[in-house]
């Protein structure tokens, strides 16, 4: 069974990640809350794949992975997080990440993704046995071969070499022919190739230079390439790219996080609505208004209960519920995520696609009643929501 190393600083979900992998059994997962613990486990252990958050406390995944390339450069990894862009993705993925998957995701998507990185990299450990392209094409053409060679790359591109008695004498991928076909492909990183033999190759040529001038070429392109980009690497780049986001989220924050003598005259009728809501129900135990940020807008909370998991981690439940319903046709958008714990229920629905209201309530409260409150008073708190202040 293969082992997989699951790296996120939420213990939440890591239990809820290993919990559905064991119901599978298709892997056996070990987990770690940041990089320097997923270093000791790939010390200690066979790891066949790893999968890594990016924002974490101690090492944080761009690190885990500029060490992973020097110390297991052979362990194949995903990246899965909530805060990227294109150029993040993009330059994880020259990095060799196999794939950049978006949180949250459920666990048959994350268990797909993992199956399908372990068949790519089992594919290309297999292709070439450790030969790059160039070397392959080399015993081709020594072993004199009349071969067409299919050269497939990990982002779904592929094209065609064709030899006769070990002379190069077309090549094609995409638009490209001849040389630069030959030279497009032999930039390429991590391919894999399919070769067969045919009977009657055409007799001429459409090739202006002989393989040996092209991989001498081909190899003084990449040099060139590798001086453009030593200075700055993939993953430094990331890290460049991921700290502007964390400084841009930074700045985003104070606003909602403003203390209670700084906030708005929406946020305060807020408050008051939702005191007014608890008056009408039963057993109320905390009320609130969350961003799908984590970011709580406004509580009322009578009992002084700790609904701190009301706010980041409930905004991660609405989204993987919400996921979940979509996928299911024909039942429509979702109205209300309940759960049931031993002493009370918890309800959340969205007012907009931006923000969520979670209420919590005594076993002994009637359910219906929440309910009923909460479907008498959503849009007012939605018109508060959207309105902007004068």
């Amino acid at each position: 069974m293969k082992q997989v190393l699951i790296v996120d600083d939420e213990p939440e979900l890591l239990l809820s990640i290993k919990s559905g992998f064991e119901h599978t059994g298709h892997f056996r997962v070990l987990t770690a809350e940041n990089g320097r613990d997923a270093l000791d486990l790939l010390d200690r252990n066979k790891i066949d794949l790893v999968v890594t958050d990016l924002r974490m406390p101690v090492m944080d995944g761009i690190e885990l992975l500029s060490v992973m390339s020097e110390s297991f450069p052979e362990v194949p990894h995903l990246v899965m997080t909530a805060f990227s862009n294109p150029m993040i993705d993009k330059q994880l993925k020259k990095a060799g990440t196999l794939n950049v998957l978006e949180k949250p995701l459920d666990i048959e998507a994350l268990e797909l993704a993992i199956s399908k990185a372990l068949d790519v990299h089992e594919e290309q450990s297999r292709s070439l046995f450790g030969l790059s392209l160039s070397s392959f094409l080399q015993m081709v053409a020594m072993e004199e071969k009349t071969v067409h060679i299919k050269v497939f790359q990990p982002s779904g591109r592929n094209g065609s070499l064709f030899f006769r008695e070990g002379e190069l004498i077309d090549a094609e991928v995409d638009h490209l022919t001849g040389d630069p076909a030959a030279l497009e492909m032999l930039s390429w990183e991590d391919t894999r190739v399919s070769m067969k033999e045919f009977p009657s190759p055409p007799p001429g040529t459409k090739m202006q230079s002989e393989l040996l001038p092209l991989l001498f070429a081909a190899a003084k392109n990449e040099d060139e390439r590798g001086h453009e980009e030593e200075f700055s690497s993939p993953l430094e780049t990331a890290r460049q790219e991921l700290a502007r986001l964390n400084k841009a989220e930074q700045q985003e924050q104070p606003q909602p996080a403003a203390p209670p003598n700084h906030t708005t005259g929406g946020n305060m009728g807020i408050k008051d609505l939702l005191k007014k809501m608890a008056d009408e129900m039963d057993g109320v135990l905390a009320i609130q208004v969350t961003g799908m940020d984590g970011i709580t807008l406004a509580l009322h909370n009578p009992t002084g209960a700790d609904v701190e998991a009301f706010s980041a981690k409930f905004a991660m439940v609405m989204k993987l519920v919400e996921k979940s319903v979509d996928s299911l046709k024909g039942l429509g958008d979702l109205e209300e995520n309940l759960v049931q714990t031993k002493n009370a229920w918890i309800s959340t629905r969205f007012i907009t696609p931006q923000h969520y209201i979670g209420i919590a309530v005594s076993r002994e409260g009637t359910l219906g009643n929440m309910r009923l409150v909460a479907q008498n008073y959503i849009e007012h708190l939605r018109k508060l929501l959207t309105t902007k202040p004068e």
